[in-house]
């Protein structure tokens, strides 16, 4: 059995989001008797990528977490993130430094 959970939050205009991230959603496929229902999902990486803006203990914990999945490129995901993040509207400054900060993160654990 799946669930889908809604994130009422979230909100593509208050956090980095990369222009291509609709070439990476995933389609998910139901079964529902409403055929004009289509759901996609962001990609792992575009969902870790727009969690560097609101930066939460949870968002850390959570980009942590998707950056260890073993189809996630530590590489795609940090151009994919300053791609974002050069376009981004507000703080660019505390936003790369988010990125460094798990960037960090994540060489440490490889060691």
């Amino acid at each position: 059995m799946q669930i889908l959970e809604l994130d009422a939050s979230f909100n593509t205009t208050l956090a980095p989001l990369h222009e291509d991230y609709e070439d990476r959603v995933i389609r998910l496929v139901t079964q529902s008797n409403v055929p004009n229902v289509e759901v996609y999902i962001a990609s792992a990486l575009d969902v870790a990528i727009t969690k560097l803006g609101r930066f939460g203990d949870r968002d850390q914990s959570d980009i942590q977490t998707l950056l260890q999945l073993p189809y996630i490129s530590i590489e795609e995901f940090e151009r994919l993130a300053r791609e974002a993040i050069s376009y981004y509207v507000g703080d660019e400054t505390r936003i790369l430094g988010n990125l460094k900060v798990m960037l960090d993160d994540y060489h440490r654990s490889e060691d």
